[in-house]
């Protein structure tokens, strides 16, 4: 791709990097500038095609430089562009002056922010995925970039051999990975936390007690949901926001804060009884439920064990086998 006014010969490789040698009279001169970058695997060959045309015009051609671009794909997920950039100023003659002005550090930013943008564009008709040219720190991501193998380093890995910069990129992605299991924890956490918090503010304003100080903050995850649904169960009385009458507030309200402490006391009970028989479950429905069967089967087994008698006795109330009900 060449700027306005380039020599139409140009266009042929051959003949433009054959000048662009020509022109150069120092064994140390530069001759070309080399740019490669990765194209969106998500974008057809005709669009990453088009998008490098688009941005070689934008960011190239347009400011007098003349391009020699080559895509490279050998269908193992790494589509990629290399782009070669004159260093000379160019006329209907030919190369002229050397602008030294294309070297600045800040053009490189403008043109990795191009490309992201360009990129960004094409993605957004086909794809969810987006690219960021920003480092990680600019970005606010704890995260630590790994290293450019190269293609010797490349070659040697391909060959299952190990080097240096390969042993330095796996410890990299090992402590990536780990910072990424620690994240997703700690916001399961806060998540865990948020669920609990609300699940508690419900049942307080639902029952009108607090759930926190009657309980001393019992660490369960699932504590606070099976606690209100056995006191909705228990209760004999209409929902508390329903009571007009303040006195009837707080007679309910004391009401709630017994029931709720009798509960607790059950829940523990059975909790310890539960695993005193070494039987552990996630929750506490699977708890009390346990707590109740092992305790109807040994009263079975001592009604059974019990010596029968000749005469006939009174029948008396059933012994409580479980927890009570009101």
């Amino acid at each position: 791709m060449l700027p306005a006014g380039a020599p139409e010969r140009f266009r042929e490789r051959l003949v433009l990097w054959n000048a662009a040698e020509k022109k150069e009279t120092r064994k140390n001169s530069q001759t070309a500038r080399s740019i490669d970058a990765a194209l969106p695997r998500e974008l057809s060959r005709d669009e990453q095609i088009d998008l490098v045309r688009n941005f070689v015009a934008q960011n190239f051609t347009s400011k007098g430089m003349c391009a020699d671009f080559a895509i490279h794909d050998k269908q193992d997920g790494n589509p990629h562009v290399h782009i070669l950039l004159t260093t000379r100023r160019v006329d209907a003659d030919g190369f002229t002056t050397k602008d030294r002005s294309w070297n600045d550090r800040a053009m490189l930013e403008q043109w990795r922010e191009s490309w992201a943008d360009w990129c960004n564009h094409k993605l957004y008709f086909v794809s969810d995925e987006r690219i960021d040219h920003r480092s990680y720190a600019d970005q606010g991501i704890d995260k630590i970039p790994t290293v450019h193998l190269g293609t010797g380093a490349c070659a040697i890995e391909k060959k299952g051999k190990k080097t240096d910069r390969g042993l330095l990129n796996l410890q990299i992605e090992i402590e990536n990975t780990s910072n990424d299991i620690d994240n997703i924890k700690q916001e399961m956490e806060l998540n865990r936390q948020f669920i609990s918090e609300q699940k508690e503010k419900h049942c307080q304003a639902f029952f009108g007690c607090s759930i926190s100080e009657t309980c001393g903050i019992v660490e369960k995850y699932d504590f606070i949901s099976y606690l209100a649904e056995e006191m909705k169960r228990r209760n004999e009385h209409s929902i508390i926001s329903k009571v007009d009458d303040e006195y009837s507030k707080m007679i309910i309200a004391r009401r709630n804060s017994e029931l709720l402490h009798e509960i607790i006391n059950e829940m523990m009970s059975a909790s310890n009884y539960v695993h005193e028989h070494k039987l552990y479950h996630s929750g506490w429905s699977n708890i009390m439920r346990t707590y109740n069967e092992l305790r109807q089967q040994e009263e079975q087994e001592k009604l059974k064990s019990e010596p029968t008698s000749a005469e006939p006795k009174k029948d008396k109330p059933a012994k409580s086998t479980g927890l009570r009900h009101h």
